[in-house]
């Protein structure tokens, strides 16, 4: 440890180091802990110590590297270091020194964690003896394994700080940081959010570091240079930017249109912080893309109360983004899937279609024929919804004759309608009608309507279908006896709503809505004397 003078104890002989820092007159007071390890299990496993000690979470702060480390010191009045012996090729007492002097105190506890073996005590029992070297300098070299009840000693052994002796004599060898537990998790302190403060007055950066300090981790530039530099490092992780707005060289507004040009920064939030208070420079920053403008001098107070609204808001904007990110993934797997679905269904069901040729019972080959592609067609059509809702759906409407595709809706439910005695009253159908649409979806419109239709008619009941000419459209309506439940009517086109019938999925009327406004068509549907209920259906003419 550089020059130290040491003085090699047991920790049965820390009374050795209580009297001497008790004649020094020196105890120390544990408002602002720093440590500083490259490993976060280590850092994690420190501050959880001291948070069993009673040390306040709001007076810990983990930092990974020496570089960072000093940065933070700049702005924070460090109470006590705890560092490893690795993090610059400095000794750690002169790494200790230099944050001293940016903290601008004088004196500054150093427990070291050294990553080497003391070769000269290696063979001790550790069981019962600890190795640690206390220094005049006011620090204390910790060596492996650093077990607990070890750094709870060698805490009090530097600071003298009665917060540490309820625990010193408390043997826990379960918990070494070397050696965590591996049926147990290292505790997550939360981190605190990273706030750059940007002023080329240091008595400006201090006054809003104050105030901030406590609550944020907070980092500083003097120049709008630096400060774009400190946002382009990721590992920083800016999350709010405090800006000077009057700076030589490049002044706030050229800053925040340079991070808000650059795609990487352009969402961390900036506010102003200046002495212009004129509405055309308040006016001109968010114009710019602030989202707050700040006149000095500061009222703490209301600085806090901004900045936490401001994080507030962006860590809400984040998690909006990140649902929104899951919500896509799961949109393209749902389309993933449902490709491979129809490409798996599609083969055996073209089977099924081939083997038909082959039946000698024509009557019962056609009935599974037009099953089995009323099956094709629903496969087709459910990812046609999908594309629709999306709007991605590609529309190719070609010449269509609307009476064969009727014929084949009515055909494809004449199992259903023969067994509840359903008639079928035809009006408009001896005159052709073609329409401008695509034939498949056409045939999943009148489908959903005449298979509800029918299973929505009392038995031996009469169901009219009726074409006719409406200008520029061809207008099919539908007429059935039972009618649509009142609490249904209004959300009758929704996604899973349904009528009274137990077979319904809501998506029937849902899908034929969709498909029909998709072809520029228009669907709607009325009830008539509480007694019968009309669906129409106007396609443009072709």
């Amino acid at each position: 440890m550089g020059r130290q003078t040491s003085v090699h104890c047991c920790f049965k002989h820390y009374i050795v180091a209580a009297i001497f820092y008790n004649l020094s007159g020196v105890i120390f007071v544990l408002d602002h802990i720093l440590i500083v390890d490259e490993s976060r299990l280590v850092r994690e496993a420190l501050a959880k110590i001291l948070l069993s000690c009673g040390i306040s979470k709001n007076a810990i702060a983990c930092i990974e590297s020496a570089e960072d480390a000093r940065e933070y010191a700049q702005f924070s009045a460090i109470s006590l270091l705890i560092c490893a012996d690795n993090l610059t090729s400095k000794s750690s007492l002169i790494f200790r020194d230099e944050l001293a002097k940016a903290s601008k105190i004088k004196q500054l506890p150093l427990m070291v964690l050294t990553h080497q073996i003391d070769e000269k005590n290696s063979a001790i029992n550790l069981d019962k003896t600890h190795n640690v070297k206390c220094a005049l300098t006011d620090s204390i070299s910790l060596f492996p394994p650093f077990r607990k009840q070890y750094v709870i000693e060698a805490l009090f052994a530097l600071t003298q700080n009665t917060i540490f002796t309820a625990q010193a004599h408390q043997e826990d060898d379960n918990e070494a940081l070397s050696k965590p537990a591996s049926n147990t998790a290292p505790v997550l302190l939360e981190q605190k959010p990273t706030i750059l403060v940007v002023d080329d007055e240091s008595s400006n950066i201090d006054v809003a570091a104050g105030n901030l300090r406590d609550l944020y981790r907070v980092m500083a530039a003097k120049s709008g240079e630096h400060a774009l530099k400190i946002v382009a490092n990721i590992k920083y992780n800016i999350r709010l930017i405090l800006l000077d707005i009057m700076m030589p060289k490049m002044d706030g507004y050229q800053v925040c249109k340079s991070l808000k040009d650059n795609e990487a920064s352009a969402n961390i939030p900036v506010i102003f912080l200046s002495a212009k208070a004129l509405v055309e420079d308040i006016k001109y920053g968010f114009d710019l893309g602030a989202v707050d403008y700040i006149t000095k001098p500061l009222n703490g107070d209301l600085l806090r109360a901004r900045v936490a609204t401001h994080i507030r808001l962006q860590q809400q904007k984040l998690d909006l983004s990140a649902q929104v990110a899951t919500l896509k993934e799961n949109a393209k797997l749902r389309e993933d899937i449902e490709k491979i679905t129809h490409h798996d269904l599609k083969a055996p069901l073209n089977n099924i279609l081939f083997e038909t040729y082959r039946l000698t019972d024509k009557k019962a080959a056609r009935s599974i024929n037009r099953a089995v592609n009323n099956v094709v067609n629903m496969v087709n059509n459910s990812l046609n919804v999908y594309k629709i809702e999306q709007g991605i759906y590609t529309l190719m409407p070609q010449a269509t004759n609307l009476n064969l595709l009727i014929d084949d809706a009515i055909n494809a439910i004449s199992s259903i309608s023969h067994d509840k005695k359903i008639h079928f009253a035809l009006s408009g159908l001896d005159i052709e009608y073609a329409i401008m649409a695509e034939p498949l979806l056409c045939l999943s419109i009148f489908n959903n309507l005449i298979k509800n239709a029918v299973e929505a008619s009392p038995v031996n009941h009469t169901i009219t279908i009726e074409l006719t000419h409406d200008n520029n459209d061809i207008c099919f309506k539908l007429t059935n006896h039972g009618i649509i439940a009142k609490h249904l009517r209004s959300s009758l086109f929704n996604k899973y709503s349904s009528s009274n019938h137990s077979t319904g999925t809501g998506l029937g009327t849902y899908s034929a809505k969709l498909m029909t406004e998709v072809q520029h068509g228009q669907i709607s549907f009325t009830i008539i004397n509480e007694q019968q209920t009309q669906f129409i259906v106007k396609l443009p003419a072709a």
